[in-house]
């Protein structure tokens, strides 16, 4: 059986009237792959760091509070892509790409967190890991051959995944999390012809 393919869709798309047909016409282009989606925090997300830097609410509790704000993305995107359903446990993955026409969209949380118990190296509960790193941890879990970033900026052409961190593209735990994937691709998905770009190690 194949190994999944993580896409990571970042939360500054949802704002975007046209996340809908944009994102369903890349997934097409996916198909032959079994495919899981992660999505960013966007501005649910902002709405804890805001609350953090009013009520100094600590690591700890902001990182409990933006796990949950990744599950609730994650339902806000199926409710705006038909195609994609939620699942907030890996072992419900197999269910949904049983049925050809839905993907699945993880809800993080759970997983993360019975993940992260058992880790010797669970991810760091501060702001500088985002859901680029989750999404990166999600992919090394699964054994994913290709983790691919849908982003709202264009990627300079021959930028790394260390100069991707510095340019603020990805965040700055994402090169240290992604260090075991062999693949990561880059796709701007704003552009009228997206492409997706090799972010090389």
């Amino acid at each position: 059986m194949s190994r999944p393919v993580v896409i990571k869709v970042g939360g500054s798309l949802l704002d975007w009237p046209e996340l809908t047909e944009a994102l369903e016409q890349f997934l097409q282009t996916k198909r032959a792959d079994r495919l899981v989606i992660v999505i960013g925090g966007g501005p649910v997300t902002d709405v804890v760091r805001a609350l953090d830097r009013t009520h100094d609410l600590g690591q700890e509790r902001s990182h409990a509070l933006a796990l949950r704000s990744l599950d609730l993305t994650a339902h806000l995107l199926a409710a705006i892509v038909p195609t994609l359903i939620v699942v907030d446990r890996i072992d419900g993955l197999n269910a949904v790409w049983a049925d050809a026409k839905l993907v699945p969209i993880l809800a993080p949380r759970i997983f993360l967190d019975e993940l992260d118990a058992r880790s010797a190296e669970p991810i760091p509960h501060t702001w500088e890991a985002t859901s680029d790193s989750i999404a990166a941890r999600v992919a090394v879990e699964l054994d994913s051959p290709e983790l691919v970033l849908v982003k709202s900026t264009a990627l300079p052409h021959g930028t790394d995944r260390h100069e991707a961190a510095q340019l603020g593209l990805v965040d700055p735990l994402f090169p240290s999390a992604a260090r075991r994937l062999a693949c990561v691709t880059y796709l701007n998905l704003r552009d009228p012809q997206p492409v997706p770009i090799l972010l090389p190690a």
